[in-house]
């Protein structure tokens, strides 16, 4: 109220001037989309893009890509959130892996025993080496440009990122909400049949089968 209170400190109400609106860049003749695009060119200052920029994959579901932009950003309802939100109570912000650690988005899908197993599974799926960095954030931008393979993997290194953490999430959702019991092959083995749902949806037809992306993944991205 005080903010507000001083924002009117100066506004002179007067019976015979009708409201309206005025656009500070230019009072004179008013927003137009021109001047908008002529200030954001010229500015000097630029734009910070983040990771969740890059989420977005034409052969992935628009509404899976929305979920990535949400969990880079730290906007998904986990229990910590939830708490900051006043949802739940600060003594329910527990883990639904029952690690006893409190439930963040990194701490859910890269350091909980359980649900963090999964990418040890994949990195063994794909045969490939890879230390888990402490971000959400990094985890993204290091998995998707795989160090030592080539520019076109990455291509295929998103779409199986993007699969891992829905997959989890929703392993996640349905143990908190119906009690199941949380398997990390189960959930590898949902990554593989979206990725390879997801990649079978483009136009271009690719040229190997669920069970050649199921058994060796690197040699149909023809990495090896």
């Amino acid at each position: 109220m005080r903010e507000c209170s001083a924002l009117l400190v100066n506004v002179v109400l007067q019976d015979n001037i009708h409201d309206s609106w005025r656009w500070l860049l230019d009072p004179a003749h008013g927003y137009v989309v021109s001047g908008v695009y002529r200030y954001l060119t010229s500015s000097d200052e630029s734009m910070p893009v983040g990771a969740y920029n890059n989420v977005w994959h034409k052969l992935v579901p628009s509404k899976v890509s929305l979920f990535t932009w949400r969990l880079l950003q730290d906007r998904i309802p986990t229990r910590s959130n939830l708490v900051s939100r006043h949802v739940i109570q600060p003594i329910d912000n527990l883990c639904v892996g029952g690690c006893g650690d409190i439930e963040t988005a990194d701490h859910l899908f890269i350091g909980c025993n359980l649900f963090g197993s999964v990418w040890y599974l994949i990195c063994l799926w794909l045969d490939i080496s890879f230390v888990c960095p402490g971000s959400m954030e990094d985890h993204f931008t290091q998995f998707i440009h795989m160090a030592g393979l080539p520019r076109s993997s990455h291509y295929y290194f998103k779409v199986i990122w993007l699969a891992s953490t829905l997959a989890i999430w929703k392993d996640r959702n349905n143990r908190a909400f119906k009690n199941t019991v949380i398997d990390p092959y189960r959930i590898l083995e949902k990554v593989k049949l979206n990725s390879f749902l997801w990649l079978s949806s483009n136009p271009v037809p690719i040229a190997f089968g669920f069970h050649g992306w199921w058994r060796h993944p690197t040699l149909c991205m023809c990495v090896m």
